[in-house]
């Protein structure tokens, strides 16, 4: 019975400090979290920006799901980091409307 007991409260101990390691972010995925918060609120403000042209708030929506898909596919910052320096690359490869985009803002005759 000791044996089970000094087992379970060894493994108790031991849980927690598993679960906190997890959670840690290496250097690098902190540096990369932090230019991500720059990047994506840049990004945010352009998409915001009512005075903007349509195409370049498009072009901002489009930032930000391609680093949000990078980041769901991944879980790393610096990989969706990637993905939006590398959408920024291609961002003129060609112009056309996406299902789920916003396609109106605001503008136009009434």
């Amino acid at each position: 019975m000791t044996v089970v007991r000094v087992l379970f409260c060894l493994i108790s101990a031991l849980i927690p400090l598993v679960a906190t390691a997890s959670n840690v972010l290496p250097d690098n995925e902190r540096i990369c979290m932090r230019k991500m918060e720059t990047l994506l609120s840049q990004q945010q403000i352009l998409f915001s920006d009512s005075q903007a042209p349509p195409e370049v708030r498009r072009l901002a929506e489009r930032a930000i799901d391609t680093s949000r898909e990078a980041f769901a596919l991944h879980g790393s910052y610096c990989d969706a980091q990637r993905a939006l320096k590398q959408f920024e690359v291609d961002k003129d490869s060609g112009f056309h409307y996406k299902q789920g985009e916003v396609n109106f803002f605001g503008r136009g005759h009434y």
